[in-house]
């Protein structure tokens, strides 16, 4: 017959393999975060210095980070005094991808649906 030792080792024993799963779940889960943050972290980093990288072919006097949704306009020139054309720079590192609006707004760009307006306060 079973005692009521064995039920309880049996029901402690179930417990501590509940808590030990849901710990390693926990955990797995906590780490995927801040591996993702920490992409984040350095692409957000890699956007703000790109503009003094030897080999990007604008003078970073000419940029203004805007952040989202796309990371500089550049006015190609203006440090200068004279402006030759304005380009929308999206930076993207490793295997990231343009989002949705971004597509969009590339989209919208190639197609030269892009206005110029003013808008004057009285």
């Amino acid at each position: 017959m079973i005692d009521m030792w064995e039920i309880i080792v049996a029901v402690l024993l179930v417990v501590a393999l509940y808590f030990w799963y849901k710990y390693r779940s926990l955990k797995k889960d906590f780490e995927e975060k801040v591996r993702r943050s920490s992409l984040v972290l350095s692409g957000k980093y890699m956007e703000k210095s790109v503009p003094f990288l030897e080999t990007f072919p604008y003078d970073a006097h000419d940029m203004r980070w805007l952040g989202d949704p796309i990371d500089f306009v550049i006015f190609d020139g203006s440090s200068k005094g004279d402006v030759d054309q304005i380009v929308f720079c999206e930076v993207k590192t490793g295997k990231s991808t343009l989002s949705n609006v971004q597509r969009k707004i590339k989209e919208l760009i190639e197609n030269k649906k892009v206005k110029w307006e003013e808008f004057r306060v009285k």
